[in-house]
Order: C-alpha cells, then structure tokens, then sequence
C-alpha cells in the first residue's frame, strides 16, 4: 500500500512479540500520533509535514493495522493494548516523554495510555474522538448493545460473504460519492486519503475490522479523565456524525483544565479536510504551554 508519510520506518517489538512499525521525522519534541480504527497514519501527513520542521514527528499503526504486524492473538484487538503497543514505540524511539495527538479511536487509546503511563505524557490532543464507546452516536442501552456485538460477532465468524461483496465495493469508484454523501464536506475533503483509507480496510479484512470496532466499543476511560494533569486541547467536528461534538466535549468538561476547539463545518475527518486550521491550533497550544 502507499503511505503518504515521510518519516523513516523503524520496527518495536511489543509486549507479547506482536512488530508495531512506526516512522519517525524532525527533531525536538516528540508528537506521536495514534490513529483512527481500522486506519492507518496515511491521514496525518499534513500534521506531519508542518510538525516535522519544528518538533520529531512520530506515526504508527495499531496491530493488525497498515505496516504493523498482525497478532497471533486475535483477542488483542483492544484498546488497552493498543496502549501497550505504544509504549513499545515510545520505548524503541527513546522518547521519555511525548505530546500524545489521537484521533477518532486514537483519543481513547491516549487517554488508556495515561491510565497506568501519565509520567510519560507532555500534553494530550484528544481529536474527533471519545473517551469511550463511539456507537452512544448512534444509540444506548442494552438491547442495542446486543444487537451490533451479535451481528459483528457473526461476521468475525463468518466473514466470506462480507469480504466477496465488501472488497470489490470498497475498490470501485462508488465509495468516494457515498462518503461524501454520508461523512465529508465535499468542498474540502481529499480523494486520495479516502481511497487509501477504503484500500486499507479491503487489505485489513472484515473480520479483524470488526474484532477492532468492538475492542473499541467495550472500552472506556471516562475514570480516567479527572486525574489527567497535563495540558490537554480537546479538539471536534461542528459537523461530526460519526463522533459527535457531545461526546467529545465530555473529555473537555472532565479534565480539569482543558480547552477547547470546534472546526466550523468540521466532519469526523477534519484531518484531512482542514489541516491547516488543525496544525495552526495545535502548534499555538504547544506555544502557549511553553512546548515548542
């Protein structure tokens, strides 16, 4: 697959032997970048292009996930370990200390990783994304919970009659018009990440998506967030429908200092369709608190 970052490749090894690949650019302070489920760090090109002149810009993919290994064990597929999985580059990069950016599922994987890590933690940029269970954008309680885990948990089993059906559509010309039908402001978003981005879940296959969606769901940090005590930017969509502004700003309302930041008109991919205003708000945040 091509990846649009630039940064040189490098390998760790993570806790239970799983290799996280990891690319690496710039120099001064680290700002490592923890993706989106069932995505790769294709979508933070922008960020590393204008970070990579002033800071050491740090990209990598989740297991099972782009460059990354997939794991022997398949029950992996968690947040908590994708956690784990970082530390494992913090360490091989020697980075002591690092401004965590996450984006979409990356958000709950930086705000786990303060769990038993904070020490480790400059600031935190949670973008897009949750401090827990994403699908509350689209419904709670119990008998909805049963319903999505049932029906993943049969295609994690079964999944031949997705993928024969699924890979071909997410490889013709239909998906851009859908999306931009469903999620992305036309007048902003980019062809190219999203074909990568489709191209990516056709090579990942169904079944390990789904394993992937429901470590997410099961997941939450919300306990986390009172005892969080670094510089924290809060970043969300006004336009979001995959993980709306409301779950969002719950990170903002719970750890004790934040602030926050709506794009206008933002969809759940401002990475790629307002880059410029994202990187200028980011790189001001860090200048604030003394960081660059």
């Amino acid at each position: 697959m091509k990846y649009l970052v630039k940064g040189e490749v490098r390998e760790a090894e993570s806790f239970d032997g799983t290799v996280i690949r990891y690319s690496s650019r710039g120099r001064g302070l680290p700002l490592v970048t923890c993706n989106g489920v069932a995505n790769t760090s294709t979508f933070w090109h922008y960020f590393e292009d204008h970070f990579s002149r002033m800071a050491r810009v740090i990209c990598w993919d989740y297991r099972g996930h782009g460059r990354s290994d997939v794991p022997a064990d398949f029950e992996t597929f968690e947040v908590p370990c994708y956690a784990e999985d970082l530390l494992a580059v913090l360490d091989d990069a020697g980075v002591d200390r690092a401004v965590l950016v996450g984006f979409s599922m990356g958000a709950q994987v930086i705000l786990e990783f303060c769990r038993e890590h904070q020490d480790r933690v400059t600031a935190l940029v949670p973008l897009n994304g949750p401090c827990a269970n994403p699908f509350e954008a689209f419904g709670s309680g119990e008998r909805f919970e049963k319903a999505y885990t049932r029906v993943f948990e049969y295609f994690i089993e079964h999944p031949e009659g997705l993928e024969r059906v699924g890979v071909p559509l997410l490889l013709s010309p239909v998906t851009w018009p859908v999306a931009l039908a469903v999620e992305l402001d036309r007048h902003r978003a980019s062809k190219e990440e999203m074909d990568l981005y489709f191209e990516h879940i056709a090579k990942m296959g169904f079944a390990n998506e789904l394993r992937a969606l429901l470590g997410m769901a099961r997941h939450s940090a919300a306990d986390v967030l009172p005892a969080i005590n670094v510089p924290t930017l809060v970043i969300a969509g006004e336009k979001d429908g995959m993980c709306p502004a409301r779950l969002v700003k719950r990170i903002y309302r719970e750890v004790e200092g934040a602030e926050l930041f709506v794009v206008p008109h933002g969809t759940h991919a401002t990475l790629i369709e307002a880059p410029d205003l994202v990187n200028y708000r980011i790189e001001t945040f860090l200048r604030e608190n003394g960081l660059l």
